[in-house]
């Protein structure tokens, strides 16, 4: 049977071999209380060296990539340069599909009283200028456009003719004539 006091010793020896029992059980709970914050130091670390050899990973494959992505961003701007000229060219044509049907309705309306002197493509309408006789003849040069194919023909001005000294500009009009451009086929629809 073992007793909790050893006399053998004398009491400078238990005391000493008490504080080594003592020092022991804290190194032990020292080591105790440390091995888990090492432990997750440790897996920190690792997740660290993980997190560092995929950035480096992702930014080498940045890298091969990014001749990649100038290229694709190039052929954008190519192909935004394109359908803007694209747009552009297709307005030219609408424009000349405009024209060629405004001469063509001007050549159906000729008159021999009223002359074209000059014909317009704006924005939004087509400008017919000329000269006639008489009033009477503008208006009918209008409503012949009309007949033409010309829809919405409305004289937009009408004077006297300045300088009526040389014979058949005595009692002469010029004259100004406006019609809308339609488009010359609907959207989305081309011939």
């Amino acid at each position: 049977m073992k007793s909790g006091f050893d006399f053998s010793r004398t009491p400078g020896q238990r005391r000493r071999a008490r504080e080594h029992r003592f020092y022991r059980h804290l190194a032990g709970a020292a080591l105790l209380g440390v091995l888990p914050v090492l432990a997750l130091g440790w897996r920190i670390d690792r997740h660290s060296e993980h997190l560092e050899a995929g950035n480096l990973l992702l930014a080498a494959e940045l890298q091969a990539l990014q001749p990649q992505q100038q290229q694709a961003g190039s052929a954008r701007e190519h192909i935004a340069a394109l359908q803007t000229r694209l747009s552009g060219l297709n307005a030219l044509e609408q424009r000349r599909m405009q024209a060629a049907r405004l001469l063509r309705a001007s050549a159906r309306a000729a008159m021999p009283s009223a002359r074209l002197y000059r014909i317009a493509l704006l924005d939004q309408r087509a400008e017919l200028r000329g000269h006639a006789g008489e009033t009477r003849e503008v208006q009918a040069f209008a409503e012949a456009l009309s007949h033409a194919g010309l829809d919405g023909v409305a004289v937009q001005d009408l004077r006297i003719a300045k300088g009526g000294d040389a014979p058949g500009e005595q009692g002469r009009y010029d004259f100004t004539l406006a019609a809308p451009l339609l488009p010359a086929w609907p959207a989305g629809a081309r011939p």
